[in-house]
C-alpha cells in the first residue's frame, strides 16, 4: 500500500470510529438527559416547595404569631385584667388598635374574657380601610363559639390556628372571596384563666403568592380532598363555593396516595403544610408539572443531542468527547454550586439585615433588606461611616462599649436604635462579628440583625400618656418603687415634686376641653424642657404632674421646682394666655414607704394651693 492508501484507510478508520463513538455517546447522553429531566423536575419541586413553605407561608404565619404573642403579653392588657378601670381598658384598646394599624391584613383583633364576653374588639372593613373600635353596646357573647371552647382549654403560652376558610357576612360567603385565618391564645393571670386574645387575618395575599409559578400548577387541599387552592379559580374553595370538584377528579390515579401521605408520584409532588399552619386542615401543597415545561425540557434535550451528533461528525474529533467528560462534570458541579450560592446569597440579601464595615467604621457592603429598613440607597451608605445611622437619642456610652468590644475581637450583641433617612428611628436586635485573617488580625466587621421596631413601639405605648406623650401613672408608680429602693440601698437622696395647674377646672369651663388638653400638652412640654436628664416626668392624673429627682436633696429639688414654676408663669399659652402652677416638694426618708412619701408631697401641694397658689411648699 502506498502512503496515500494508508492515509485513506486511517482517515476512514478514524472517521468511522468517530461516528460510532459519537452515535454511542449521543445515545448515552440522551438517556442520561432523560434521567436529568426527571431529576431536574424533582429538584425544581423541592426548591419551589421550600420557597413557598419556608419563604412565603412560614414568615407570614410566624409574623402573625409574633403579633399575637406581643398583644397577649402586653403590659397594658395585663394591667387592665388586674385593675379593670375605664382608663386601663382604653390603654389596652389603644394597643390593640396600634397592632391592627401595623398590618393591613388584620381584619379583627379581640380580647374575650373568661365567660366568653367580648371586652375589646378592633375591626377593619377591608384591607385598604382603617381599623375602628367596636362600641361597648355592640360587643357580643362568644361563649358558644367553637374557637372559644377550644382555646379556653389550652395551656398557657400556646397558640391555636384555625382552618383556612372564607369570610362570611350576614350569613353568606363574601364575594370576591376573602380567605380568612384565625390565631388565638389563652390568657392566664396568676395561673388563673382570664380569657383569650384572637386575631382574624385576611390571607388572600399569601395564597396568591403561593399560587404563582411558571413550572408547576399549584394545588392546596384539606384532609378531605377539598380544594383550598386550584389553578382554575372557579374550583378553589370547593368546600364553600358549592363546586363538586374534589381531589379525585384532578388526580384520579393518585388521590388516595396523596391523602394517605405519599409525597411523590408520576404526576405529582405533595408536601404537608402541617408544620407551618399547625391547624386541623391537615393541608397539603401539591405541585403538578406543567406539560409545556416538560415539553420544553424534552425539546431542549433533543435539539442538544442532534447538534452534538452533527458537530462531532463534521469535526470528526472523537477523542474530544472523551477528554471533555471530566471537565464537563466538574463544570456542571461548579455551575450548580454557584447557582446555589447565588440563590442563597440573594435570599440573605433580601431578607437579612446585614452591614459590613472596615475597622475604621467605613461601610463596604449592605443588604437590600437593610437598605429598605433604613431608607437610604446602597450608594448613599457605601463609603460612609456608620455614624450616618446613629440615632441622636442613643447614649454615646453604648457606642463606646460596642466599639471597645469588637475592637478587642469579641462579638457584640444587643439592641440598638438607628436613624432612618427621614430622621425617624428604628430598632435592631443585632450581633456584630469581627472578621479576621489567617493570622488573627482584624479585617472588618459584619453586623447581622432583625427588625424589632414594632416590639419597641408596643413597649413605649404601654408606659406613655396618650395626651401629653410623657410617662403615664403606671410608669411613674414603677419608677417610684425602683428609685426609692436604689436610694435606700445606697443611702442616696431622692426627692419628689407633685405639680398641679392652678384653676384648671375654670380653664375647661371657660374655654372648653380642647383648650384644656392643649394647655396640658404645653405644660408637659415645658416640664420636659426644664428638668435634668436624670429626672423622670409624667402625668400623675388629671391636671397633676410628677417629677422624680434621683440624687437630689430637698434644697436642690426646691430650686428645680422654682425653675419649673417660673417657666410656666412666664409662658404665653395659646388661647388661655397666662397660667400658673402649685408645687409640693418632699424628700424621701429612708425609713418610710413610697405611699407615705407621696402623701407628704401631696400634702405640701395642698398647702401651696391653700396659701395662694403659684407657689412652692416643702415637706422636709
Amino acid at each position: 500500500m502506498t502512503q496515500k492508501n494508508f492515509k485513506l484507510i486511517f482517515t476512514l478508520y478514524f472517521i468511522t470510529f468517530g461516528i460510532v463513538i459519537t452515535l454511542f455517546s449521543s445515545f448515552v447522553s440522551y438517556e442520561l438527559q432523560l434521567v436529568n429531566i426527571s431529576e431536574s423536575i424533582d429538584k425544581s419541586a423541592e426548591e419551589i416547595s421550600f420557597i413557598k413553605k419556608i419563604h412565603t407561608l412560614k414568615p407570614d404565619i410566624e409574623k402573625l404569631d409574633s403579633l399575637l404573642v406581643a398583644l397577649s403579653s402586653d403590659k397594658a392588657l395585663h394591667s387592665y385584667l388586674q385593675h379593670p378601670t375605664k382608663e386601663a381598658k382604653a390603654q389596652s384598646s389603644n394597643v390593640f388598635y396600634t397592632v391592627a394599624m401595623s398590618n393591613h391584613l388584620i381584619m379583627q383583633a379581640r380580647y374575650i374574657d373568661e365567660t366568653g364576653k367580648e371586652h375589646i374588639r378592633i375591626d377593619r372593613t377591608n384591607s385598604s380601610s382603617l381599623p375602628f373600635a367596636i362600641e361597648e353596646a355592640k360587643l357580643q357573647d362568644k361563649s358558644g363559639r367553637d374557637y372559644f371552647q377550644i382555646v379556653r382549654k389550652m395551656k398557657p403560652d400556646t397558640l391555636w390556628h384555625s382552618k383556612i376558610d372564607l369570610n362570611i357576612e350576614n350569613g353568606k360567603i363574601e364575594i370576591p372571596y376573602k380567605p380568612t385565618f384565625r390565631i388565638a391564645t389563652p390568657i392566664y393571670l396568676n395561673e388563673k384563666f382570664k380569657g383569650i386574645v384572637i386575631v382574624n387575618i385576611l390571607i388572600n395575599e399569601t395564597i396568591d403568592n403561593i399560587s404563582k409559578s411558571t413550572v408547576f400548577d399549584h394545588y392546596i387541599i384539606d384532609k378531605e380532598g377539598n380544594f383550598i387552592l386550584h389553578p382554575d379559580e372557579r374550583f378553589s374553595w370547593s368546600k364553600y363555593s358549592g363546586s363538586s370538584i374534589k381531589l379525585i377528579d384532578v388526580f384520579p390515579l393518585n388521590a388516595s396516595e396523596i391523602l394517605s401521605g405519599e409525597s411523590k408520584g408520576e404526576y405529582f409532588y405533595a408536601y404537608s403544610l402541617d408544620d407551618v399552619l399547625q391547624n386541623d386542615d391537615n393541608a397539603r401543597l401539591i405541585l403538578k408539572p406543567k406539560q409545556e415545561y416538560i415539553d420544553l425540557l424534552f425539546m431542549s434535550n433533543i435539539k442538544a443531542s442532534i447538534f452534538m451528533i452533527l458537530l462531532s461528525i463534521v469535526l470528526s474529533i472523537p477523542l474530544a468527547m472523551y477528554a471533555a467528560i471530566t471537565p464537563s462534570k466538574l463544570q456542571r458541579a461548579l455551575v450548580l454550586s454557584n447557582e446555589d450560592l447565588v440563590r442563597f446569597a440573594d435570599i440573605i440579601d433580601r431578607y437579612v439585615l446585614t452591614i459590613t464595615t472596615k475597622t475604621n467604621s467605613i461601610i463596604t457592603a449592605v443588604s437590600s433588606a437593610y437598605v429598605k429598613l433604613s431608607g437610604y440607597s446602597k450608594e448613599e451608605l457605601i463609603g460612609q461611616k456608620t455614624n450616618i445611622l446613629r440615632h441622636p437619642s442613643t447614649p454615646k456610652k453604648v457606642h463606646q462599649e460596642l466599639w471597645n468590644t469588637i475592637g478587642e475581637g469579641q462579638e457584640w450583641k444587643g439592641e440598638l436604635q438607628n436613624k432612618h433617612k427621614d430622621g425617624s428611628g428604628y430598632w435592631i436586635d443585632q450581633s456584630i462579628i469581627p472578621l479576621k485573617d489567617e493570622k488573627g488580625s482584624l479585617l472588618s466587621y459584619m453586623s447581622v440583625g432583625i427588625d424589632i421596631t414594632s416590639k419597641k413601639e408596643l413597649e413605649t405605648l404601654s408606659v406613655t400618656d396618650r395626651l401629653t406623650a410623657i410617662f403615664n401613672r403606671r410608669k411613674l408608680d414603677e419608677l417610684l418603687s425602683v428609685e426609692s429602693q436604689k436610694a435606700k440601698r445606697y443611702e442616696r437622696p431622692l426627692s419628689l415634686l407633685i405639680i398641679d395647674i392652678d384653676y384648671f377646672k375654670k380653664v375647661n369651663d371657660t374655654f372648653g376641653h380642647q383648650v384644656g388638653d392643649t394647655t396640658l400638652q404645653s405644660v408637659a412640654t415645658l416640664l420636659q424642657q426644664n428638668i435634668r436628664n436624670s429626672d423622670h416626668v409624667g402625668r400623675f392624673g388629671g391636671e397633676e404632674f410628677m417629677v422624680i429627682c434621683p440624687e437630689t436633696d430637698s434644697d436642690h429639688a426646691s430650686a428645680l421646682a422654682e425653675k419649673l414654676r417660673l417657666a410656666i408663669d412666664q409662658y404665653s399659652f395659646e388661647t388661655l394666655g397666662h397660667a400658673t402652677i402649685s408645687i409640693g416638694v418632699a424628700s424621701l426618708k429612708h425609713e418610710e414607704s413610697v405611699e407615705a412619701w407621696v402623701k407628704r408631697a401631696d400634702c405640701a401641694l395642698y398647702r401651696a394651693k391653700e396659701n395662694g397658689r403659684n407657689r412652692i411648699e416643702i415637706d422636709a
